[in-house]
């Protein structure tokens, strides 16, 4: 389904095009979720403390692939915009060459690279094993997770946020039917969660090749598409890089902060895992209206629309602020409930770790509300510059927060340093993207 985002009510548009995409970020959070939920039920808490351990290395990977992806898709939304087709489809092109060359090395460089990093964070001896094993099947998984990207980006470009969902929803149902199979039944420990993970996400993979090969052929390159455009790749590059950048930059952050987690032993590594898989969920709402805002903003600046941009990102906006008032009251009434359904309600402390991490972070959704917005919206513009810049204020925040807050707070400086880069990160891309005169005065490229 092709939704044109240049005609009609901004926040009509914003919340059709934003809830096929929340809810498959929904669903494709639940892959995580239910490996979590069986993990920590039948494997046990060092199990869920093994995955856990992993969990920003396997990001940084995992988030570089999925920005690259994103990114080299951007131009498509913008040829849409413009009307321009034959571009479209040889925008299409460059996103498949590009996608599948850069992933091949980043899967070599990951496994060559995976012990030693595990070590290098001090990842306790008791759950190394487990930890290597799950790690090295989801990188050797990469390219099914790029596959499934790609695709969904080209889509979702295109103005269909709809066909992703319904194949994750699949998916999904899939991911946690294998899970209890593998871990239940067959006793395959945390490397058969991983297994899981990836025959769900080839599931996704194939549904979504056989519905663009028959249901939108117009968006099938040619064999002439794929030879080599100087410009427009040189633009993808650009998106892709940068945005690849972005979640990396942010991800090593994650990385050297999960080392001062993994410091304070299995019980809070386990329950800063178990939080960060429930904050992940509910921060799903403010990541798809990001994501809405980089197809609303490339395609409106493909017609020249600019006030509508404006007018889109206003609406954005308020979307956002109310999804974080209603987790704020969440968080009062309802936390530990869903807590409980991820960790064993027996294990007191691992409970209150979570429940600590989850009631600070969820005050300052606000401000990672105006992150994820405006950081989208540079990047639907084409400016690829402040993004970056504002992934290394959060990179800079959590390496001081490992050396100064830590060690002197102990989990209660995990637990700040987020919504501390959070609030320096808005401003500065508030600031970034209102510098530019046509959004202070209107004026008409």
């Amino acid at each position: 389904m092709h939704n044109r985002m240049t005609e009609g009510s901004p926040l009509k548009l914003i919340l059709m095009f934003a809830m096929p995409v929340l809810l498959g970020n929904v669903f494709q959070q639940f892959y995580n979720m239910a490996d979590t939920m069986m993990v920590g039920r039948i494997l046990g808490v060092d199990a869920l403390a093994a995955m856990g351990a992993t969990a920003s290395v396997s990001g940084l990977v995992l988030g570089l692939n999925i920005g690259l992806a994103q990114g080299f898709a951007i131009p498509i939304a913008q040829y849409v915009g413009a009307g321009e087709m034959d571009k479209v489809r040889k925008a299409v092109a460059g996103t498949l060459m590009l996608g599948l060359i850069f992933v091949i090395g980043i899967t070599v460089i990951a496994l060559v690279t995976g012990i030693p990093v595990l070590k290098l964070l001090g990842t306790p001896e008791e759950i190394m094993g487990m930890s290597i094993e799950y790690i090295f099947i989801i990188y050797g998984g990469l390219i099914i997770t790029m596959m499934y990207n790609m695709a969904a980006s080209i889509l979702r470009s295109y103005g269909d946020s709809r066909t992703p969902l319904y194949f994750l929803i699949l998916a999904s149902l899939t991911n946690i039917v294998l899970d209890y199979v593998f871990l239940k039944t067959l006793h395959m420990g945390v490397g058969g969660a991983a297994i899981a993970t990836l025959i769900s996400q080839g599931l996704s993979v194939v549904l979504c090749v056989l519905y663009i090969k028959e249901k939108t052929r117009f968006l099938i390159p040619e064999k002439e598409d794929f030879q080599w455009d100087r410009e427009m790749l040189k633009a993808q590059l650009s998106l892709g890089i940068s945005m690849g950048l972005m979640n990396s930059i942010v991800s090593i952050g994650s990385v050297i902060l999960q080392s001062a987690v993994n410091k304070l032993g299995a019980v809070i590594i386990a329950g800063h895992t178990a939080s960060r898989k429930v904050i992940e969920m509910f921060m799903q709402p403010l990541i798809s209206i990001g994501v809405t805002a980089t197809t609303y903003v490339s395609q409106n600046l493909g017609a020249n629309k600019l006030e509508r941009i404006r007018k889109g990102l206003h609406c954005c906006t308020a979307i956002s602020f109310v999804w974080s008032t209603f987790c704020i009251l969440i968080s009062f009434w309802g936390i530990d409930f869903i807590l409980a359904l991820v960790v064993d309600a027996k294990e007191v402390q691992v409970i209150a770790t979570a429940r600590q991490y989850f009631k600070i972070n969820v005050f300052f959704f606000y401000a990672l509300s105006v992150l994820f917005i405006y950081r989208n919206a540079l990047q639907g513009l084409g400016k690829s510059q402040a993004p970056i810049f504002s992934s290394c204020i959060e990179m800079i925040v959590k390496i001081l927060a490992t050396l100064l807050l830590t060690p002197s707070l102990g989990y209660l400086g995990v637990c700040y340093t987020e919504p501390i880069a959070w609030i320096l990160m808005a401003v500065f891309l508030l600031a970034a993207f209102y510098r530019d005169p046509r959004f202070i005065l209107g004026k008409k490229r």
